[in-house]
């Protein structure tokens, strides 16, 4: 037989009409809170992934420009099948900016040609060529042909050519036309290779005309073709310092460092130590460069600013001049 119950002894259910008060003003703060959690892990995110953004950058920059420079100087003196004898004369051209053909530093008849490098200090006066330098930053002067020949002239680059008849009566020519210096079988006419020079140094800016920046770069101001030519090539980069190795025993090998060889010496420089300082092109926050550095011999004053920096340095073989002297 089936047992009854009393109605009121059935259990009561109730549905859920809505939130009291204070159960919504519970969740809206615990929602409240794990949204400032989120946002905070977002924001620490976002600004981790931003520095290592511009550290990878201020790294790329420094090796590439470490790279720029090297490889420079390993083709400095690269005068294609000419190999100076030892009784040359080398000179040092007192203007690298200037681009007149007899100005060069090259004489056929001495014979004499330019040193193959070349350099400023940061108290040294600033070519003439060279604008916004930024202050207590070194130069550096490059001088060497093309790696490839030309048949012809353009008209309007300088070329050197080389003589490698024993009848001719000029070892070498250098201009803009009128070669005649010919090949080993004294007819074929001998190859030509562009001349260049480049000067490196630091400028203050990488945009300098309307609206200029004050992101330092490293630029070049290139002779070739006929012009000079003021190219930016790396940005971030704050300042370089040059340490040069003197062979002082004519063995191809440098014996002393030095930042300012003497007049003399600069034929006898067989390597150089490039030092740059790079900086992220933009600050942190909340960070302060309270460090100094040193390149090379040089020291430089701390910046108390913003901007994180790193040393890149190497050392680097003047490979065709070297290379004469240890055969």
């Amino acid at each position: 037989m089936k047992r009854q119950f009393p109605i009121s002894l059935l259990p009561t259910f109730h549905r859920q009409c809505g939130l009291s008060l204070v159960e919504l003003m519970i969740s809206l703060t615990i929602g409240l809170i794990l949204l400032a959690g989120i946002t905070t892990l977002i924001v620490r995110q976002s600004t981790t992934r931003a520095e290592l953004d511009k550290s990878s950058r201020q790294i790329e920059n420094g090796r590439y420009a470490i790279q720029i420079l090297s490889d420079d100087i390993e083709h400095a003196g690269l005068y294609g099948e000419y190999s100076p004898l030892n009784t040359i004369t080398f000179n040092v051209p007192s203007d690298p900016c200037d681009t007149t053909i007899a100005n060069l530093g090259w004489n056929s008849a001495t014979p004499a040609i330019p040193v193959p490098v070349y350099g400023y200090t940061g108290t040294d006066a600033t070519p003439s060529c060279i604008t916004n330098r930024k202050s207590g930053t070194a130069i550096l002067v490059v001088r060497r042909t093309d790696t490839s020949t030309a048949a012809t002239p353009d008209g309007a680059s300088a070329y050197l050519q080389v003589s490698r008849c024993n009848t001719d009566i000029s070892p070498f020519a250098l201009g803009t036309s009128g070669f005649t210096l010919r090949q080993k079988d004294c007819v074929a006419s001998a190859p030509l290779r562009k001349y260049i020079v480049r000067i490196y140094y630091i400028s203050s800016c990488s945009n300098c005309g309307t609206g200029a920046d004050s992101i330092p770069t490293l630029k070049m101001v290139e002779f070739a073709s006929g012009a000079q030519t003021t190219i930016p090539l790396v940005e971030g980069i704050e300042n370089m310092q040059f340490d040069y190795g003197v062979d002082t025993t004519n063995d191809g090998s440098p014996d002393s460092y030095t930042t300012s060889p003497t007049s003399a010496q600069w034929d006898d420089v067989m390597a150089i130590r490039v030092s740059l300082l790079a900086r992220n092109t933009e600050p942190t926050g909340g960070y302060a460069d309270t460090k100094s550095y040193t390149l090379g011999s040089v020291a430089i004053a701390a910046a108390n600013d913003s901007y994180k920096r790193h040393v890149y340095s190497q050392l680097t073989r003047v490979v065709n001049a070297s290379g004469r002297r240890e055969h």
